[in-house]
C-alpha cells in the first residue's frame, strides 16, 4: 500500500511539474452605447417627417422612429419609409438581414409647439 502511495505521488508531482498554465483571452467588452443616426436619405413623401435611427452596434439592434404631424400621418407610408431605410442601413453597415424583435408601436404626443405629433417605431434585430 506504501508503495501505490509513493508512486501516486511521484505522479502527481510530476503532473504538477509539466503542467503549462493557460493563457486567459482577454474578450473586450461589448460596445453598448446608442449612436444616434439621422439618415441622408430619409424617403419620405411627407414633408413633415423626419426618420431617426437608434443603432446598438454591441447588439445589432436598431430602433427607427417615423414621426409626423397627426393630421398628415398615414402608417402604411410611415412603414413603408421604415422599411426603405432599413435596407439603406443595412447596405451601409454590411448586414445580411433583419427581423422585427415586436410588433411596431404607434404613439401620439404633443411637441413643443403644442401641435399634435404621430410617432410610429419599430425595433429590428440585424444578423450578419
Amino acid at each position: 500500500m506504501k508503495k501505490f502511495f509513493v508512486i501516486f505521488m511521484v505522479l502527481f508531482a510530476a503532473g504538477f511539474a509539466f503542467a503549462q498554465e493557460q493563457e486567459e483571452d482577454e474578450v473586450a467588452p461589448l460596445d453598448m452605447s446608442v449612436q444616434v443616426i439621422v439618415p441622408e436619405d430619409q424617403h419620405t413623401q411627407n414633408k413633415t417627417a423626419q426618420v431617426r435611427i437608434e443603432y446598438q452596434q454591441g447588439l445589432d439592434e436598431v430602433r427607427i422612429y417615423y414621426t409626423c404631424l397627426e393630421v398628415s400621418f398615414k402608417e402604411d407610408e410611415a412603414r413603408e419609409t421604415i422599411r426603405q431605410c432599413l435596407n439603406d442601413f443595412q447596405l451601409a453597415h454590411n448586414y445580411y438581414g433583419y427581423k422585427y424583435m415586436r410588433d411596431d408601436r404607434l404613439s401620439y404626443k404633443k411637441n413643443a409647439r403644442g401641435l399634435k405629433q404621430a410617432t410610429y417605431m419599430s425595433q429590428v434585430k440585424f444578423t450578419r
